[in-house]
């Protein structure tokens, strides 16, 4: 997409719990070893390579007898930035689902999923410590199976309409524990939880690994924000130094069809260095019309990054400002993507630069609230949801709009991580969002939505 490019190297974020005030979340202290469990039974052709990447780079072009986008043409002339930096604001539609699914209702321009009937599905270990990275069951009366991998903080959703569950009794049971009981579970109530307990003892290392990948646009209009990922790189390595945590970091730059390159993968790898010099040359060009070939990029962060199944956190950062061509054949589409990254245990947090579209802003919203992340987005014009494309609270507790706090990219990225760290050692059943939206909550009884 060609746009006056605005840098996204600042950026706010809005702690829902904080009223009045924003609050950080502190660095988790690891545990001492426990003993434990096995990791997550992926999908067949998840990467299972616990290794770190070379760096080395792979190169998808647009599929043989695909139609093709429109020729890369050079970068229109940019403004001068104005300001310093520019404001976004966060949104996490878990926390305030009903609002999102009214939202749904009137958006236009994605594909639709039911995400009715949702359940938050906790995995807790004998001590009733979160169990990171376990793999869930969910079975229908006919015999369908799914399977789901929790968060870091030992949570998993469900939307078994989306996932092509029979409506009814469903049985959930935690896989990483042979002896677990299974739990057997309807899908009347609009919202619930469902407990699942192992028989021992969750078992974690010392050093908690976390997997970080960008997603990142990079045609013409984005190189204000390709450059404050190359930034962020080094930044947030150098904030998370810390013996207690191993940060593997990856990335996948898209473009569009016509382009010199649809996607490229740089795999995860520990030495951030050698990372950072890899994706160096990284530069803005193509993307003649404004969709651009997110599906690609998506699906192919899902499955040809190296995930490591020993991760405590698995986190994918989209970035973008324009939505994805929903009209390409020989595509995945975004909405199985979410699914297999749900089913993986990998969050999608998603950043849209300004001038992404309201189609986009929806479609960043879907990926982000069935994968369990939020949706960061710029301001401008105001604070109010007409203004931004997306649901921003009409009001907040102290003040209106009065909690968005300025921060540095690798500032929301570093604040993200140690969230993850903390969950951990969370309590997995306090679900923010969970019976009602935290917004239509009195202050004092805010869960934290966004950290």
């Amino acid at each position: 997409m060609k746009r006056s490019s605005i840098s996204l190297v600042t950026l706010s974020t809005v702690l829902m719990a904080a009223c009045g005030g924003a609050s950080k979340a502190p660095m988790s202290s690891a545990s001492k070893p426990s003993t434990g469990y096995a990791q997550p039974g992926a999908d067949a052709e998840s990467a299972d390579d616990l290794s770190d990447g070379d760096g080395a780079a792979e190169v998808e072009k647009a599929p043989m007898g695909a139609p093709e986008g429109a020729p890369a043409t050079p970068s229109a002339k940019r403004r001068p930035i104005a300001t310093a930096g520019v404001k976004a604001g966060e949104w996490n539609d878990n926390a305030n689902y009903r609002d999102f699914l009214a939202y749904l209702r009137t958006a236009n321009g994605h594909e639709r999923v039911d995400i009715s009937n949702r359940r938050f599905l906790t995995v807790q270990d004998s001590a009733g410590k979160a169990v990171p990275g376990c793999a869930v069951s969910i079975t229908d009366a006919n015999q369908k199976s799914i399977r789901l991998t929790t968060m870091a903080s030992g949570r998993a959703l469900l939307f078994p309409h989306a996932e092509g569950l029979k409506e009814g009794a469903l049985v959930a049971k935690a896989e990483c524990d042979t002896k677990s009981k299974p739990v057997r579970f309807d899908t009347k109530a609009p919202d619930a939880k469902v407990d699942l307990k192992t028989t021992s003892p969750r078992q974690l290392p010392a050093s908690r690994t976390v997997d970080l990948a960008f997603v990142l646009d990079s045609t013409g209009s984005m190189s204000e924000e390709i450059r404050a990922v190359k930034k962020t790189i080094r930044d947030v390595t150098s904030m998370l130094d810390n013996s207690q945590v191993k940060l593997r970091i990856g990335l996948v730059e898209f473009k569009d069809r016509g382009d010199e390159l649809v996607t490229k993968t740089y795999k995860f790898t520990s030495d951030v260095s050698r990372f950072a010099k890899t994706v160096r040359g990284i530069r803005a060009s193509g993307g003649g019309d404004k969709p651009e070939s997110v599906n690609a990029g998506v699906h192919t962060a899902i499955t040809k990054l190296n995930w490591s199944k020993q991760s405590v956190a698995r986190l994918a950062f989209l970035i973008g400002d324009a939505p994805p061509h929903l009209d390409y054949q020989q595509d995945v589409s975004y909405t199985r993507s979410m699914r297999r990254a749900a089913h993986d245990g990998i969050r999608f947090y998603t950043i849209a630069a300004s001038g992404m579209n309201a189609t986009g802003q929806t479609i960043w919203r879907q990926l982000a609230q069935y994968t369990g992340g939020t949706n960061m987005f710029v301001l401008r014009g105001g604070a109010g949801a007409s203004s931004v494309g997306a649901g921003d609270v009409k009001s907040s507790c102290g003040d209106t709009h009065k909690n968005f706090t300025s921060g540095q990219l690798h500032e929301l990225i570093v604040r993200k991580v140690r969230g993850e760290l903390t969950a951990v050692d969370g309590d997995p059943t306090q679900a923010p969002g969970l019976g009602q939206d935290e917004q239509a909550k009195p202050c004092a009884k805010r869960l934290m939505i966004a950290s």
